[in-house]
């Protein structure tokens, strides 16, 4: 069954993407008799500081942010974890970013410090300065989201309203710097990845009065006031390496597939922009694909945007993307096609993505769902809810951006 088939690529994907199998490898450098202190942030943290404690035992120590739900399946032993929210931040954000930097400032200058740091770091790790409240910090969070800003436009605008992202975490450390990154950016620039809580960033608080301006934030507010006189974000050194990506992940599941003796073709890794125009794209590749009468698969990686405007619509890029394929391929015989994120949760609901293949429109019809009202509405949740066509995995423990891939058929 194609199903089956495709989502044992996706979870390809996610495995090689997972902190046991990507990590490891990246600690040998390290003497594991050593003291060595532990920081991190992110959807992936907890299973990335099981792998730290595996290696370094009780000489490792620190703290680890990540979201409810996300804890850690083994012992990470003195290096403690502590949950908060993802996408929007809470109280329990801001304490965990407190206590990463206090922990990072008491490092001492012969001594490791080593960051593990995953997507969604952004949200849970999150302090704002002095003068703006945390609900003020959740509006503005909430407003980057529906706005269609891109992810690094909205940690751009996070950097230069927090005292802990922009580089502030690994600045505060005294200690031999160090930081392991699974990367969920398209692109994988390190400062965008959880923000860059540990890497030099060059963005100016007048980039992210900006991005305001261009979504149409508030012009009156204590944020703009901030804005308007913070200061250049600090120095930082260290070591950065990169352990896990989209181009690893979907490498993972080409490899898979090729051995199953599928023919393969990558879209690209790093695909963006708003995922109904990127569907009719993709359909209309996959449908010049169906006329030369080859079977092949067709993989995409990166990150796609949904722009909700007023619509009160729930889903995820994933599902919208799903749908909107499903309307332009019009039930073409032979095309399936399944797009997941990666992290297990595709926008605002706990599913990770979806599946459709040819009878899909057949059965929405049947079901009185009109696809047309459904796109304008953008609730995709709805859409594949009714049909029962909804990939759910629970959360992964990693993420490194959506995995997408079309089935074509003869």
């Amino acid at each position: 069954m194609i199903k089956t088939f495709l989502l044992s690529l996706y979870e390809e994907a996610v495995r090689v993407s997972k902190p046991k199998h990507c990590l490891p490898k990246y600690f040998a450098s390290f003497d594991k008799n050593q003291r060595v202190c532990i920081l991190g942030a992110g959807k992936a943290a907890a299973d990335m500081a099981v792998e730290a404690y595996n290696y370094f035992g009780d000489n490792a120590y620190g703290l680890v942010v990540t979201r409810y739900g996300y804890e850690n399946t083994e012992s990470t032993g003195n290096i403690d974890v502590h949950l908060a929210a993802h996408p929007v931040p809470d109280e329990n954000s801001v304490e965990g970013a407190k206590a990463l930097l206090s922990l990072a400032s008491k490092v001492a200058p012969s001594e490791n410090a080593i960051f593990l740091i995953s997507g969604g770091g952004s949200s849970l790790a999150c302090a704002p300065p002095e003068g703006i409240s945390l609900d003020e910090k959740l509006a503005l969070h909430k407003f980057l989201l529906r706005s269609g800003a891109s992810i690094e436009e909205m940690n751009t605008v996070r950097k230069h309203v927090s005292v802990i992202k922009g580089g502030r975490l690994a600045a505060a450390s005294r200690g031999i710097n160090t930081s392991l990154v699974i990367s969920d950016v398209v692109g994988d620039d390190p400062a965008f990845i959880a923000s860059g809580l540990t890497v030099q960033d060059t963005t100016r608080p007048e980039d992210a009065i900006a991005i305001l301006d261009r979504y149409g934030f508030s012009e009156a507010s204590s944020i703009r006031d901030h804005l308007n006189q913070a200061l250049p974000l600090p120095k930082v050194s260290g070591d950065y390496t990169l352990v896990a990506n989209a181009q690893s992940a979907i490498d993972a599941a080409v490899k898979k597939a090729k051995a199953a003796g599928w023919d393969t073709e990558i879209i690209s890794y790093t695909e963006r922009g708003e995922a109904q125009t990127v569907a009719k794209r993709h359909a209309e590749i996959a449908l010049e694909y169906k006329k030369k009468g080859k079977p092949i698969l067709l993989f995409s990686g990166g990150e796609l945007t949904v722009t909700l405007g007023d619509s009160e619509g729930e889903g995820g890029p994933n599902q919208e993307y799903l749908m909107a394929l499903a309307h332009a391929l019009d039930g073409e015989p032979g095309i399936s096609a399944l797009a997941a994120d990666t992290d297990g949760v595709d926008g605002s609901k706990d599913v990770a993505g979806a599946f459709i293949d040819e009878g899909t429109l057949a059965k929405a019809f049947n079901k009185g769902l009109d696809v047309n009202v459904l796109l304008d509405e953008h609730n995709s949740f709805g859409f594949f809810g009714a049909l029962d066509a909804h990939i759910e995995i629970g959360p992964t423990r990693t993420n490194v951006n959506d995995f997408r891939v079309i089935s074509i058929s003869t």
